[in-house]
């Protein structure tokens, strides 16, 4: 959690698990298994709910209004993980990027245009509504990777900017 490791004993009890972490103990109860989307069960006797969601091996774990990304890993895995490169996201601040999916109705820009910031780019029909997708900086216009009438995936590129 965090890109650090926190180790974590599990033992199983009657409705769920006795848990130690940095030598405390903890009472976890409930009927909870992976794959639902909500915890909902007891910590040390108090009712708790969290949403859980599961994005590859990552957890993300909401509760009022904290939100947690952990992977829970067996002790050898977790020993082997820490070994593995940490890859650096991708720079996409040079690029419009189609924020839901939907039609292209309108590209507002041409090939080696200048743009400034707030100026309106493309426009994309979703469910109906018209989305304005406008440029956050000033930028210049390096190659338009979509065209109207195509429909766009979530985070697809639509214009790559020099």
């Amino acid at each position: 959690m965090g890109g650090k490791q926190h180790p974590v004993h599990i033992d199983p009890a009657e409705g769920g698990y006795d848990v130690e972490y940095m030598g405390e103990s903890y009472q976890v109860r409930s009927e909870w298994q992976f794959g639902y989307p909500l915890f909902k069960g007891t910590l040390n006797g108090t009712e708790i709910c969290i949403q859980v969601e599961r994005r590859d091996m990552i957890y993300r774990l909401f509760h009022w209004g904290s939100q947690a990304d952990v992977m829970v890993l067996s002790p050898m895995v977790a020993e082997l993980q820490a070994l593995m490169p940490v890859k650096a996201p991708p720079d996409l601040s040079k690029f419009l990027l189609s924020p839901m999916p939907g039609l292209l109705t309108k590209l507002s820009v041409q090939l080696g245009q200048e743009v400034k910031a707030g100026e309106e780019l493309a426009v994309i029909e979703a469910m109906k509504m018209e989305n304005v997708l406008r440029a956050d900086n000033d930028a210049k216009v390096a190659k338009i990777l979509a065209a109207p009438g195509d429909s766009l995936a979530v985070d697809q590129a639509i214009i790559e900017f020099e």
